[in-house]
């Protein structure tokens, strides 16, 4: 009676867990499901040690058979890939969020804003970002370059950082709370840490010698935009006849950590007393737009941060001293499509 009732529970509690993690892959997180699962997943290890009690002796004996190895060593194979990110995982992932995509579910219309660039051209983008945790009035930059990794164009850019107008006086006590619009931005502040990979990119040096614009010199507001609050659907569009690279930066200031605080780094004057301003380097995304194919959506993939100070364009590929800058971003999907 006892085996019969905690086979029978195994089984409901496992067909919940199974509708639930199906669910999750296909649609977009939510609390209700992942209580669900996450309490359901507790009864079930609880009926297991349950079920594992009281078959003891017939788990011994399986122990020594041929079958039992070959189980350990496929869940064994299985958690190595998991945790080495074997392309075979990642490209599983990538299958359910590209379904979230096409579902038209990756963000929900109540709970995204909308970035509406130029869509004139024959190739119509949209970029949607799903934020995570420390995603906080982060700095971005989109931009396009050819198969070689030329530059090409900027599609978008947040407007603190296209007009040289980061507000003043934010530390790292008050950068959530600070009242900008009291603020006195006419000296025209920059962080010129804040998108190294993007401005070194453009080429483009101003008078004092660095390559973010200034307050002078912005970029045109075709361009520009106010800084996300959280999820947003970025819509542009370009006019390409072969394939290209989409790329994308982020930024959010002040989160610092054992790496980038203003104990490291003490010879670089940027990052501590110049126009930087402390925290984690920025992170980097592109995707490959095959132009030939009439529609789809790409995953982006992070390939690297930027330089903690903005010397430099260079991707670094290091992620190891990075920490709550990796929860800025839980994903970003490109969707895109020829006119017809």
């Amino acid at each position: 009676m006892k085996r019969q009732v905690t086979s029978t529970l195994m089984l409901l509690v496992f067909l919940v867990l199974c509708t639930s993690g199906v669910i999750s892959f296909f649609s977009e997180y939510t609390r209700k499901i992942a209580t669900v699962h996450t309490l359901f997943g507790i009864i079930f290890i609880i009926i297991a040690l349950v079920h594992i009690l009281n078959n003891v002796r017939a788990i011994k004996k399986y122990s020594s058979s041929w079958i039992f190895l070959i189980s350990m060593v496929l869940m064994g194979t299985i958690g190595l890939a998991v945790i080495a990110e074997a392309s075979v995982v990642s490209d599983f992932m990538d299958f359910g969020a590209r379904q979230k995509a096409i579902n038209g579910s990756l963000l929900s219309t109540n709970k995204k804003s909308e970035i509406l660039m130029s869509l004139t051209d024959e190739v119509q983008l949209s970029l949607e970002l799903k934020a995570a945790q420390h995603f906080w009035h982060p700095q971005i930059a989109v931009w396009t370059e050819d198969t070689l990794g030329n530059y090409i164009e900027t599609l978008f850019i947040t407007k603190a950082t296209a007009k040289g107008i980061f507000a003043g006086g934010r530390t790292k006590d008050n950068y959530k709370t600070l009242d900008t619009s009291t603020q006195d931005s006419d000296k025209g502040f920059r962080r010129v840490n804040a998108l190294p990979v993007w401005s070194h990119k453009r080429g483009v040096i101003y008078e004092d010698g660095m390559p973010m614009p200034t307050i002078d010199s912005p970029m045109p507001d075709g361009i520009t935009g106010a800084t996300p609050l959280g999820n947003f659907i970025l819509k542009s569009s370009v006019d390409y006849q072969d394939d290209f690279i989409l790329k994308m930066e982020i930024n959010v200031a002040f989160d610092d950590n054992e790496y980038y605080s203003e104990y490291d780094f003490a010879e670089d004057e940027i990052f501590h007393n110049g126009t930087g301003q402390l925290g984690q380097p920025s992170l980097i995304y592109d995707s490959y737009v095959d132009i030939e194919v009439e529609k789809g959506y790409i995953i982006m993939k992070l390939k690297g941060h930027g330089h903690h100070s903005g010397r430099d364009g260079i991707i670094y590929p290091d992620f190891s001293k990075l920490t709550s800058a990796l929860d800025i971003v839980e994903y970003v999907i490109v969707g895109y499509k020829k006119r017809t």
